[in-house]
């Protein structure tokens, strides 16, 4: 059972803080903070606490900032609940794995909630463990596919708009490039071609016009339950029990939305978390930038040695699952929607990486900005935008492995 309290306190002078508001949350539920969760893509900031009883919470507490993308701002934090008690009816087993929220609290511009604390790693930490956590990986994805689209997606059909990858998919890399143009170097995002990684490129905004007109093909057969939204391998928390089943995960962190969604969205946005969103956040990105050859950019430390082996087995991995073959028996375009769906992914967190303001230590004990994450997702996503519509205007289609090397060469 969630517990709902509306906290009626006065605006501190200057207006609310992280700080102040999480203190108004502790004051209100009775808590003792303890350290802050870094792990996150979010700009809400995440504690661990424990409560009046002694039981050990996770609390996040969102303020946003001027400026932030959709998605960041407190009505989709407020949403994420009602997301989830519609999933209660709709996908039973699906909101079974949900961790539950125990409550949540709306200020004066500021909101916050509290789950239980789960002993757990993010889906893709037994990528970072050794060359052979890539088998590990896919003994217990299996079991996130079943419950978040086999049990989760799968529970209702809704006709898909005919506009719908030109608005939701496309658009919102392109709603969100106003915000982009004014944080990244003038000359960059003015620039209609650049060459990234020794490869010329149009500006992705460019090569997205041309594809608009081209994505009936790619279009999905039909739009399902909103089983989540933001399915990043960081929103999927492995139990660490000993001896812990495959089953033995929850989910954090929907898209907060209760409009029929598209599964190919969410497994674009595993595959994006391997790719290039999970070791930018890890490790931070390398860009350099001559007259002479453009702009270079890799990751700063090639770390991880089962990323590599997971992302480029991801599509074959799907292709081969029973229940998604079936799933997508009338849908075609779907491996091919997904590949697009990936790019403009990291494309489209370029601008989220600007809303999100919290340290993010990599592995040297160094910080990245904001803006040299920006920076690092624009430029990858333009490499891939371009090589992707290239290869989508070509007979034979599109070769996964080939498309996905522009980003896996740089990781071990």
């Amino acid at each position: 059972m969630t517990e709902h309290r509306h906290v009626t306190r006065a605006r501190p002078p200057g207006g609310w803080t992280d700080g102040a508001a999480l203190a108004a949350v502790a004051d209100t539920l009775g808590l003792t903070v303890g350290a802050e969760i870094l792990d996150g893509g979010s700009p809400a900031r995440v504690h661990r606490a424990t409560g009046p009883a002694g039981e050990e919470l996770v609390v996040k507490v969102l303020v946003p900032a001027p400026g932030a993308v959709d998605g960041h701002d407190l009505v989709s934090f407020r949403d994420k609940l009602r997301q989830i008690e519609l999933l209660r009816t709709v996908a039973p087993r699906l909101a079974a794995h949900y961790l539950p929220v125990r409550h949540v609290l709306d200020g004066d511009g500021w909101a916050a909630c509290t789950t239980p604390f789960y002993d757990s790693a993010d889906l893709a930490a037994p990528l970072r463990e050794s060359p052979q956590g890539t088998r590990e990986f896919f003994r217990r994805y299996p079991a996130v596919l079943q419950a978040l689209v086999l049990d989760g997606y799968a529970a209702r059909s809704h006709p898909a708009p005919a506009a719908h990858l030109a608005d939701v998919v496309v658009g919102r890399f392109l709603r969100r490039l106003p915000l982009l143009s004014r944080a990244l170097p003038r000359e960059l995002m003015a620039a209609e071609r650049l060459t990234v990684n020794g490869v010329p490129c149009e500006a992705p905004h460019l090569v997205l016009e041309r594809l608009t007109g081209r994505l009936a093909r790619l279009a999905p057969a039909r739009l399902m339950a909103p089983a989540h939204g933001d399915a990043n391998t960081r929103n999927v928390l492995l139990s660490t029990r000993p001896g812990a089943a495959a089953a033995d995960f929850r989910l954090i962190d929907p898209r907060g939305s209760v409009e029929p969604w598209d599964p190919v969205y969410d497994l674009a946005k595993t595959l994006f978390s391997l790719s290039v969103w999970d070791p930018a956040l890890r490790t931070g990105f390398s860009v350099r930038r001559s007259p002479k050859h453009g702009y270079r950019v890799g990751f700063r430390e090639p770390v991880f040695p089962g990323y590599r082996a997971a992302i480029h087995a991801f599509l074959p991995q799907l292709a081969a699952h029973e229940g998604l073959s079936a799933l997508f028996h009338d849908d075609p375009g779907w491996w091919e929607r997904l590949l697009l769906t990936h790019d403009l992914h990291v494309l489209a967190e370029a601008p989220c990486r600007l809303s999100d303001r919290k340290p993010k230590p990599d592995l040297r004990g160094g910080n990245s900005t904001p803006a040299e994450l920006a920076l690092g997702h624009y430029l990858l996503g333009t490499l891939l935008i371009n090589d992707l519509a290239a290869r989508l205007a070509r007979p034979g289609g599109v070769d996964p492995s080939d498309h996905l090397a522009l980003v896996t060469d740089g990781l071990a």
